[in-house]
């Protein structure tokens, strides 16, 4: 009995001990860093950062094909020890790496290799690198030089069904070092278009060989655009200044002098063919969906009850057009009072494509008692992938609909359904049997009828602002119009905090939300359809002068082209002024209608 009991001790020591190991092991963490593209016969290093409680006590070299070891490896060492409330704690850092040398173009791979840290071997992953050739215009090349420069508008396909999603990335190639001065964003024509959003303003710079020559590139925008109409249509040219360093002849053999040089490049306008939806086999229902979604329908409402609203939701998610799709029809059952639904959307631009997800919940209310159903909805789709269309179906819904409290516009109902049954007020009678009625006096006075007239002013009153705020609200293009000019101000307040603590990009970015959502409400467009030149345009046909369009204009470049540039506090801060000036002055001025 001892000996069991001995037994059953040590072996929960041994599981304590193995968990111990297990949570230390995945309290390390080991990170290798080594660049996605490199040049042929150029040095570059591959590091391993090995953190955690425990030490690391082997480290195995790994494989390498294609590569070249110059030197390594290389170790550094460093303990940290925090104490908190008196628990003291520490961490080892670890960091091996490796001066390598790329031999041959193409793919290079460096392999999985081991490590043994606090007494556990641990895998550790590889990578592969590409590695570009040395000639042509390497990226490492003297500024000396002008070198060479491209701007490209790189679509991901240029043949197309309408509304079909079709990804565009522009890309800016140099050969030398340069700085971004200024972006025009292209002014599409035929297209909806989706943009990424610009996130914190830092673009990463990578190296590629286009065409023989070795480049460092960067992505300037993505867009995913989504065309309006079949037929040829173009995306056209877009903009990009840079400022280079070039090199000045002088006389002095020692010291040499450069001078920053401006150059604007123009990508090459794309032509793309739109194909139009097909006819045959399309479904009578069809939303106007192009892409891929999946749909979910959710019966709320668990126990109906006359009288009580019932709820209906219905989920769209996929990649495609879906913000453009219509709603599907539910038919509810006739003794339903049908109400309009609530939608929402939102939305993730992808490098490819857009994802979106609509919620559609559908509220009636029933009349009746009873078991009734609610027929399955379906939504059709174009799916560009499979050349055909598509039809998802939601299950039926039966409801038993139980009696819920009377509705005060259902008095003549037949048996159980609603039937209200009025009372009739019985009179008090006095000891001499005559009928009494409390207040009787005051009610036949003349301040019971001031009263009664000053309720019905006041009734008349609230009735018109009410139903004045809700066909405003209605109507919600007329109520974003009048509301324009203070969500701009509103907006305009928050870039001028964002001013005051310096967070440089959050006030450009609200700067153009202040402007764009202005321009959207005042002219009751979506802002997705606006550009520089719709907006000019609109504004010209309503009667702005062409100053005050220029104007506007021009802020809106400077505050596009600040996000990629640097600029002072001054410039800023004068960005601002001209902003919130120009919107005042639009909205001093009628507009045609």
């Amino acid at each position: 009995m001892v000996a069991q009991l001995a037994l059953r001790h040590r072996a929960l020591w041994y599981c304590l001990l193995s968990l111990t190991c297990v949570l230390s092991l995945h309290s390390q963490s080991v990170q290798i860093e080594v660049p996605a593209t490199v040049i042929q016969g150029k040095p570059f290093q591959l590091s391993y950062s090995i953190q955690g409680e425990a030490e690391l006590t082997r480290f195995d070299n790994p494989r390498l094909q294609g590569l070249a070891l110059l030197y390594g490896p290389a170790q550094e060492h460093s303990s940290r020890f925090q104490s908190i409330n008196g628990r003291t704690t520490s961490s080892v850092s670890t960091s091996v790496t490796y001066t390598l040398l790329a031999e041959n173009v193409g793919t290079a791979t460096i392999g999985a290799t081991t490590a043994v840290i606090g007494g556990r071997q641990v895998q550790v992953r590889g990578a592969s690198i590409r590695v570009l050739p040395s000639k042509g215009g390497s990226a490492e090349a003297s500024t000396s030089s002008t070198g060479r420069y491209l701007y490209r508008a790189i679509p991901g396909t240029t043949t197309v069904y309408e509304q079909q999603a079709i990804p565009i990335h522009y890309k800016l190639y140099s050969s030398t070092e340069f700085e971004l001065s200024s972006i025009k964003a292209p002014e599409y024509d035929g297209f909806i278009s989706e943009s990424e959003p610009p996130g914190d303003g830092r673009k990463q710079l990578v190296l590629e060989n286009y065409q023989g020559t070795n480049y460092r590139t960067v992505v300037l925008r993505e867009d995913v655009l989504f065309p309006q109409r079949s037929g040829t249509l173009t995306i056209p040219s877009s903009e990009v200044g840079i400022r280079i360093p070039v090199a000045i002849d002088t006389d002095d053999p020692f010291f040499g002098s450069t001078t920053i040089v401006d150059r604007l490049l123009r990508s090459a306008p794309i032509t793309v063919q739109v194909r139009p939806l097909p006819t045959e086999g399309r479904p009578s229902d069809f939303s106007g969906a192009v892409g891929a979604f999946r749909m979910k329908a959710e019966l709320l409402t668990k126990a109906p009850k006359t009288n009580e609203s019932v709820t209906l939701r219905l989920t769209l998610e996929g990649t495609g057009n879906l913000k453009l799709a219509k709603a599907p029809l539910i038919k509810f059952p006739e003794s339903f009072e049908v109400y309009d639904p609530k939608e929402t959307y939102e939305q993730k631009v992808l490098p490819s494509n857009v994802e979106g997800k609509k919620v559609i919940e559908y509220f009636a209310i029933p009349r009746r008692v009873g078991k009734v159903t609610i027929p399955s909805v379906s939504f059709s789709f174009f799916n560009p992938q499979t050349h055909r269309y598509e039809t998802l179906h939601s299950p039926n819904f039966t409801l038993d609909v139980a009696q819920g409290k009377a509705s005060s516009d259902l008095t003549s109902g037949e048996g159980s359904e609603g039937i209200v049954h009025q009372q009739g007020l019985r009179p008090q009678h006095s000891e001499e049997g005559q009928t009494a009625i409390p207040l009787l006096g005051f009610v036949s006075g003349l301040g019971y009828v001031l009263i009664y007239f000053l309720l019905l002013v006041l009734s008349f009153v609230i009735y018109t602002y009410l139903d004045r705020s809700r066909r405003l609200r209605a109507d919600s293009l007329t109520y974003n119009a009048t509301r324009a000019s203070s969500v701009a101000t509103k907006r305009l307040r928050l870039s001028a905090q964002y001013l005051g603590e310096g967070k440089r990009e959050a006030f450009y970015e609200e700067v153009m939300r202040a402007l764009w959502g202005y321009l959207g409400d005042k002219l009751r467009l979506p802002v997705s359809e606006l550009s520089r030149a719709s907006v000019s345009e609109i504004l010209t046909q309503r009667g702005l002068e062409g100053d005050l369009i220029h104007e506007l204009t021009s802020v809106i470049d400077e505050a596009e082209f600040a996000r990629f540039a640097p600029v002072r506090e001054g410039d800023m801060q004068q960005l601002y002024d001209r902003a919130a000036q120009i919107i005042g002055q639009i909205d001093s001025h009628k507009l045609r209608k």
